[in-house]
């Protein structure tokens, strides 16, 4: 486990999930994915915190809601806090409980996503995770993070080592020639977006 990996996980990592509720995200899934739900039957989310864009595309991509049957593995989030992970649990999501690096992932999903994750991972691990994000979609990829044209470090809660921005979609796209991007967009912080720049990608066969 690396140091980041060890922050999450941790105190700061509980101060994070206890000083931000979930929030309703499907009006933010619903844009990024219109004309595209029938083709999505399953979402994996590295760093999946306590599942509020999980629910949103439970409810978004499923009709009745799937969390009707709690063992069901169409909607996953890999996460490393434990209270996180608990609160996936109570909302009836599929949990994958470890780091991103080594917990098993026993299915490929159709959509693949990250919201304010890959920001918090280092440049030495970052083409490791990114090659388990493509491995684990089996057609969509959707980045949600905070763009800047070159690598740079911010301070982040008294924390000098835990957040990078990153043109993320364009290493992605450089890496593996068979993804195409199919929309990018801006969600504003004052509309529940977070001040995130999101890349929609697909896998050409």
């Amino acid at each position: 486990m690396i140091n980041q990996e060890r922050l999450w996980k941790g105190e700061f990592g509980n101060a994070y999930h206890e000083r931000n509720p979930l929030r309703n995200q499907q009006a933010y899934w619903s844009d990024i994915l219109w004309g595209r739900a029938g083709q999505i039957h399953s979402v994996l989310e590295f760093g999946a915190g306590k599942g509020d864009n999980l629910i949103a595309l439970r409810s978004i991509l499923f009709t009745p809601p799937i969390y009707l049957q709690p063992d069901n593995d169409n909607i996953t989030g890999i996460e490393v806090n434990p209270l996180a992970c608990q609160a996936m649990r109570e909302a009836h999501l599929t949990v994958l409980e470890g780091t991103v690096l080594e917990v098993p992932i026993p299915n490929a999903a159709d959509l693949v996503i990250t919201r304010g994750f890959l920001m918090h991972v280092p440049k030495p691990y970052l083409m490791l995770t990114l090659d388990r994000i493509y491995a684990a979609s089996m057609r969509y990829i959707c980045l949600a993070e905070y763009y800047s044209p070159r690598r740079r470090v911010v301070h982040y809660h008294g924390q000098a080592n835990a957040l990078w921005t990153d043109d993320f979609a364009r290493i992605m796209l450089e890496t593996y020639p068979n993804l195409r991007l199919v929309k990018y967009g801006f969600k504003y912080h004052g509309d529940n977006g977070d001040d995130l720049t999101y890349f929609l990608m697909e896998k050409v066969k």
